[in-house]
């Protein structure tokens, strides 16, 4: 009989795991420092992902399925937010309309996440395990716009 001492790592564990991944990585080291700014947290009253601008907050059933390169992509999309300081950037949209400058953020970080990792795949966006659905919003439209560009886009969009 052989017992096996492999044990699954926590939520918590796979989002540290992650992080120490991308500080590693030769196209993310310079995040570092946006990396170990403020607190990580795994709660369960978070439905997918958070930031103040500082602490970032990890859903815990969102975070489960996802594999590893997800997880650094959903990563990877938080310090984004904290990098280019968007709340503090795009106030002026937030206080226009909240929903609508998260997803101009959004649209603009995940196209270049996406174009960063296409090549090796280090970090994918999450998908929906039973549709295959991209779960973020992604459209190649935007490219080569900023938060602000695509903001007036959407706004307008949503106002017809």
């Amino acid at each position: 009989m052989t017992f096996s001492t492999v044990r699954q790592l926590t939520a918590e564990e796979r989002v540290q795991k992650c992080s120490v991944d991308i500080m590693n990585h030769d196209r993310y080291i310079a995040l570092a420092g946006i990396v170990v700014m403020g607190t990580r947290e795994v709660r369960d009253d978070i439905p997918t992902a958070a930031t103040n601008g500082r602490d970032e907050y990890y859903g815990r059933a969102f975070v489960e399925p996802m594999t590893d390169a997800e997880l650094r992509y959903l990563i990877l999309h938080e310090l984004y937010h904290k990098l280019y300081r968007h709340l503090h950037t795009w106030k002026h949209l937030h206080d226009k309309d909240h929903m609508c400058a998260n997803m101009a953020c959004d649209y603009v970080i995940n196209l270049q996440i996406s174009e960063d990792n296409a090549a090796d795949g280090f970090a994918v966006m999450p998908v929906d395990k039973t549709t295959g659905e991209p779960i973020g919003l992604i459209d190649t439209r935007f490219r080569n716009m900023d938060a602000g560009q695509v903001f007036e886009i959407i706004y307008e969009e949503q106002q017809q």
